[in-house]
């Protein structure tokens, strides 16, 4: 049985953080390595492609079509779907994705046969034996129109097998995340331990939290060829004492290993013995998630964090040499002062990479918005990106708060100390991608300023 796996292109409304980072599928790549080889896994990366999906429909016959992808995606993965069933009417699609987990009624359409919400890994296989021998139909799978409650769901099964990564042999050399080039994926833990109203990750385990072994982590690190390693955790740095086991584990394995990864400013603040240590075995970033400099904000986010510890995080990471990609939550109550006082704030804590992210109340999470609030609806999909600004700002124009997002990113990015830094520090095809991908991201924007400007 032939099966082709397919990550979507995104919309083309989409700001596009694809223009600045693109990794691999690493959720089709683990479900490939469920697969035999006679059933003829292919998977199609269209980030990278330039022909249209029936290019891939008529050259590959599959007779499974399996998409998967984010909020942003539901409109692509529908619509890869009801091409699949124009072109080969008998062919069966399945859908899946941690968005299709949280909030599968949003894939409910007659194109799509089966929703995969709940146990990808173990499930899978046992629809494809539901498919091929009339086997019983595995709970987590959900037929068209089909609706079940979370209580009605198996138990959270946290099997993960080690990804198939030459199934996306060809895509590799593509792949990369701001400066970490040719990087490689690997996820050690599944879900967090912190309970931040605004996140969606936790949503997807509905708060529970597992690790795998660092035994295991590391077989699969000495596996992978890429020198570049992404922890996509949604938080690493949670226990002091699995962060040293790793480090040691790592020296003993002599890997020789670039990490970025995802971590806490109080985790970061608070050990920075370990941080050093870390940095020595080959930790080069550490995406932050700072969200606010002001103290009410982080009260409001349940972050359970104050200001003055994302300073202290900062004073860490600079005297280790490890570099900081910050992501800041911009509110809508913020006016000229806040923005004034965030750039201000970011200058002084010399943070040279950072994403602002308009406060968006994705659905499942604990941050809620009225319809009123709302300047986007949820059905607009392709727009719940991270990027656009989804509530009604309340002290300005919704043109003059893209404006604002656009002139803080200037003032941080574009300093004549930062551009010296980077020229420095990074080869010039890297800076070219950066610029070039840059580039894409701030025409998004200023076409978002026309497009408010036009809508006023």
């Amino acid at each position: 049985m032939r099966i082709l796996f397919v990550r979507p292109k995104p919309s083309a409304v989409t700001i596009g953080l694809q223009h600045v980072m693109i990794v691999e599928p690493l959720e089709l790549e683990v479900l490939a390595s469920l697969v035999s080889a006679e059933d003829k896994p292919i998977i199609i990366d269209m980030i990278l492609e330039n022909r249209p999906i029936e290019y891939f429909i008529n050259r590959e016959k599959p007779e499974l079509l399996c998409v998967t992808g984010y909020i942003t995606n539901v409109p692509e993965m529908v619509h890869y779907c009801q091409v699949a069933k124009k072109i080969y009417p008998g062919i069966i699609t399945i859908v899946g994705g941690v968005h299709c987990e949280v909030c599968p009624g949003d894939l409910d359409d007659a194109s799509i046969d089966y929703r995969v919400v709940r146990n990808a890994t173990t499930v899978f296989p046992l629809l494809l034996e539901y498919i091929k021998y009339k086997r019983d139909l595995p709970k987590g799978i959900l037929r068209p129109y089909e609706q079940v409650s979370p209580s009605e769901l198996p138990p959270f099964d946290y099997y993960f097998p080690v990804p198939d990564r030459a199934s996306t042999a060809r895509y590799r050399k593509n792949y990369f995340y701001i400066f970490h080039n040719r990087v490689a994926l690997i996820k050690t833990a599944f879900g967090c331990p912190y309970s931040c109203n605004f996140c969606f990750c936790r949503e997807i385990t509905q708060g529970e939290y597992c690790v795998r072994q660092i035994d295991e982590v590391i077989d699969e690190l000495i596996s992978i060829k890429e020198k570049e390693i992404y922890i996509v955790d949604d938080d690493f740095l949670t226990s002091r004492t699995r962060v040293k086991r790793f480090i040691e584990a790592n020296r003993s394995a002599n890997l020789d290993k670039h990490y970025l990864l995802y971590g806490r400013a109080d985790f970061i603040a608070n050990n920075p013995d370990i941080m050093l240590d870390f940095r020595s075995i080959g930790l080069r970033t550490v995406i932050v998630g700072f969200e606010s400099f002001f103290d009410h904000e982080l009260e409001r986010y349940n972050k359970n964090i104050d200001a003055k510890t994302n300073e202290e995080a900062m004073e860490v990471l600079h005297s280790h040499n490890i570099d900081c990609y910050a992501t800041i939550i911009v509110s809508p109550d913020w006016g000229e002062n806040e923005f004034a006082s965030c750039k201000e704030k970011i200058r002084n804590l010399n943070i040279h990479f950072v994403n602002l992210q308009p406060l968006t109340p994705l659905p499942g999470t604990g941050m809620k918005a009225t319809d009123e609030e709302l300047i986007i609806p949820y059905s607009d999909f392709s727009r719940w990106d991270l990027a656009h600004v989804t509530i009604r700002p309340e002290k300005m124009s919704v043109a003059d708060f893209y404006k604002h997002i656009l002139k803080l990113y200037n003032s941080i990015l574009f300093q004549p100390p930062v551009l010296i830094d980077y020229i420095k520090r990074y080869d010039l095809l890297m800076l070219w991608k950066m610029i070039k991908g840059s580039f894409m991201v701030w025409r998004q924007y200023m076409l978002k300023i026309r497009e408010a400007k036009q809508n006023a």
